[in-house]
């Protein structure tokens, strides 16, 4: 027999090996892992975060049965919008309750129901959306940025950060992406590791710096729209099909005035404002 067909075959079988009993794997259920969850969590939480569970499971439940695991997470984005769901650290169009512990436990439930479905929402929501309320927190004005919230909090668009650069592992301060100053306009040069939803972003919450040689001094953040000449090559991450990571890629791309966030110095201070809430997000 060719050695490709024995292949094959030994393949076939090895995925059709079972190790679990039937009458366990029938119990298997995303009803009964909330059920576990209860038991063990709910002791710890008062009325209202009890509540807010019970709606979060019974929104999943009901989203469940419709999750196409063939199709990327994005089509299921406007979904949580409907809800609040791109987020709950902050208060957006009146969805109540919010605040870091409704965050936590959004990201819990959202992990138990599709876990690649939570890495997508978390870096759009989250790590691309945060930075927006920041913006206006610290005094930003104008409609531009709250049309970029509004837009990622509903599900309509998908956003993307850029910290991590290459040769740098962790290290999210000493950037090389610089930043030039062109009149009012930002001009960005350089490049990011690991961004996820990057290929399917139409945001990208991006940091650079003036100057290489004092990063904390000069470090910049800005929303960049991916039509400003954003360029992604997707990276290959066997295990999450499903959500797009990127090399992102800034070649003279031009940000005007208006999607700028925080400059000259200020995007180091935005960058470990965000750090934060955004860590304690990802340990879901």
């Amino acid at each position: 027999m060719d050695n490709n067909i024995r292949n094959r075959e030994n393949k076939a079988k090895i995925m059709q090996e079972k190790i679990i009993d039937d009458q366990i794997h029938e119990k298997m259920t995303l009803e009964n892992v909330f059920k576990i969850f209860n038991d063990n969590v709910f002791p710890m939480l008062n009325e209202e975060e009890k509540d807010y569970c019970n709606q979060l499971q019974d929104f999943c439940l009901e989203l469940n049965p419709k999750i196409d695991k063939s199709k990327d997470v994005y089509v299921l984005f406007p979904e949580l919008g409907k809800h609040g769901y791109m987020q709950r650290i902050n208060l957006w169009n009146d969805f109540k309750p919010y605040g870091m512990k409704k965050e936590i436990l959004l990201g819990t439930h959202l992990s138990m129901l599709d876990s690649q479905l939570e890495l997508g929402r978390l870096a759009s929501g989250i790590l691309c959306g945060n930075p927006t309320f920041h913006y206006y927190s610290h005094g930003g004005t104008g409609d531009t940025i709250q049309k970029v919230q509004d837009e990622l909090m509903s599900g309509q668009k998908i956003g993307c950060i850029g910290i991590t650069e290459p040769n740098r592992g962790s290290d999210a301060v000493n950037m090389t992406t610089i930043a030039s100053k062109d009149g009012d306009a930002l001009i960005y040069n350089g490049e990011k590791v690991y961004t996820t939803n990057g290929p399917k972003a139409d945001y990208f919450c991006a940091y650079g710096v003036h100057s290489a040689e004092d990063p904390r001094g000069t470090m910049v953040q800005a929303m960049i729209k991916k039509e400003f000449g954003v360029e992604t090559k997707r990276l290959k991450i066997n295990s999450v099909p499903r959500v797009h990571i990127a090399h992102t890629f800034f070649n003279d791309v031009k940000i005007p005035r208006e999607y700028i966030l925080a400059d000259n110095g200020q995007g180091y201070v935005r960058l470990f404002e965000g750090l934060v809430p955004e860590r304690l997000g990802i340990v879901n």
